[in-house]
Order: structure tokens, then sequence, then C-alpha cells
């Protein structure tokens, strides 16, 4: 007969189960740390997005600058918010909608985004005179907010019909899990022909 030494027991039913609740720890950790990674990846994608709507949107308003059709853009007096920039006849040139509105994947007739064309109220077509009503689907979690600011020559302040160059803030608004984040991208623009 052979004697057993008290060392070489094995393992218990309760070193098992121990080893078990750690073995499930981990795997639930790696399990979150996958999820949050899925969550970031896709926060990510939005923002990339939100910052590509706001960098074609100064494009946009770049190109805005150098256009001028008649009764709709007057090249650089017509950047900025409506209801700015007179004329010396006191007529507001200004046409950039103020707070955030839909994004349509069109720009409209103008070919401008933020304008009254393509930046109506969501649940309607955008319908401006003298242009074909813009139909064209809203581009749907995400807002845009464009705001014009007039910067002052510190050297040699100017009167207000003078002011070559300006502050661009474009904000995009999007959700990610029920809460919202926001990208802004600004510049200055600058009024070459003075």
């Amino acid at each position: 007969m052979m004697l057993q030494k008290p060392n070489e027991r094995g393992f218990s039913y309760i070193d098992v189960m121990i080893a078990l609740v750690i073995l499930m720890v981990g795997i639930l950790a790696s399990a979150a740390a996958l999820t949050a990674n899925l969550v970031r990846s896709y926060e990510t994608e939005k923002q990339v997005i939100a910052k590509q709507i706001a960098l074609s949107t100064i494009e946009s308003i770049f190109s805005a600058r150098d256009i001028s059709r008649i009764g709709a853009i007057s090249g650089w007096n017509s950047i900025g918010m409506i209801g700015t920039n007179p004329d010396p006849g006191g007529t507001p040139q200004g046409i950039f909608l103020s707070g955030f509105n839909p994004i349509r994947q069109d720009m409209g007739g103008d070919g401008v985004a933020g304008t009254a064309d393509d930046a109506c109220p969501a649940g309607g077509n955008c319908v401006v005179t003298g242009y074909p009503a813009n139909t064209s689907e809203i581009l749907k979690g995400y807002e845009r907010r464009i705001v014009i600011s007039d910067l002052q020559d510190s050297e040699r302040p100017s009167p207000p019909h003078a002011i070559s160059r300006r502050r661009i803030d474009v904000t995009v608004r999007y959700n990610v899990n029920q809460l919202q984040r926001e990208q802004t991208v600004s510049t200055i623009i600058t009024n070459y022909s003075e």
C-alpha cells in the first residue's frame, strides 16, 4: 500500500471557483475595453465628419467673397450675418443665417453653405426667390452655426463700411450616445480688393 503525502492532494472546489471568478473578471474587463473602443471609434468618425463639414463651409464662404451675383451675392459685402454689412444706401448685405441650422446635402442655388437656400428649418423645402427649391435631404444628426464678426485694425480704426478683416467661426453640433458634441473651426478672412 502506498502512502499519500498531505501536500499532494490537488485543487479543492473552492480553489477552482476562485480561479473561475478571477478569469471572469478578466474576461469582463476585456469586453468592456472592446466596447469602449468601439464607442470611441464611432465618436471619432462623427467628429471627422463634423470637422469636414466645418472646413467645407469655410471654403464655401471664401468662394462667396470672390463671387458677385446680382440680387444674391455681392462679394465681400455678403460675408456677414443676415442684417449686417449695410451698403452705402443702408441695405444689409450679409447672407448667412445665425444660430444652429440643419445641414442639407445640396448647398442650394447660390452654392454657398449656411444661407437661406440650404439652411432652412427641417421639415420643408428651402424656397428662395430666384432659385429652384432646395429639396435635398437633411444630414441627420448634424447642425451648423456660422458666426462672422468684424475685426477692427488696431493700428488704424476704420469705419464699418471699410472693414477689411472678419473672423469666421463654424461650429458643427452632433450627437454621440445621447451626448451632444461640437466641432469648431475658426479662421480670418481678408478683403484683398482694398
